[in-house]
């Protein structure tokens, strides 16, 4: 269940917040697998959360105070992915917060078409990314598996996507 830490400070790992909470109120940091330490939480919601952790991240990636914290520079290739996510819901919240990241203001996208043009406004949005990464050059993001080039650690999330939990989930009113 995502944490309001991890909300903000999108770009940290949950052992970065374990380590906080137990500086800060001396609670004892839980028992943490391999990628809750060393990949961001929000990073692993978005590509292997259910569709309520993916809709969430999504907005949180908008988010001007989540942005002020965490740098906004890496988070279009996971709104990109988001794009092209099972739920109409999630899609429209990656569109709406990819459109407040820089060189995307007026990128065109219809979040209920079909699959194929969702994947290829998908493609698009990264392409961009790739672009500006290019031009400004990116690091200090490993935790977001971002490499200090600016490429990303495409082996990684492609492991994490595969456990996505694609349950289908109901959120009532």
């Amino acid at each position: 269940r995502p944490n309001a830490c991890n909300q903000c400070h999108l770009e940290k790992t949950l052992e970065w917040t374990a380590a906080r909470l137990s500086e800060w109120h001396d609670i004892k940091p839980p028992q943490l697998s391999p990628d809750e330490a060393g990949v961001a939480a929000s990073v692993l919601w978005t590509l292997r959360g259910d569709a309520g952790q993916r809709a969430l991240m999504a907005w949180s990636f908008g988010w001007d105070s989540a942005k002020a914290a965490s740098g906004y520079e890496w988070t279009a290739p996971y709104l990109a992915n988001l794009l092209s996510d099972p739920y109409d819901a999630v899609r429209y919240i990656a569109q709406r917060s990819l459109r407040r990241l820089p060189g995307y203001e007026s990128f065109v996208y219809d979040f209920t078409a079909p699959q194929a043009q969702l994947h290829e406004a998908s493609e698009r949005a990264l392409q961009i990314w790739t672009a500006r990464r290019i031009e400004s050059g990116l690091s200090g993001y490993e935790d977001a598996l971002i490499n200090s080039d600016g490429s990303l650690q495409t082996e990684t999330i492609n492991r994490l996507l595969l456990q996505r939990d694609n349950s289908p989930i109901v959120l009532n009113e």
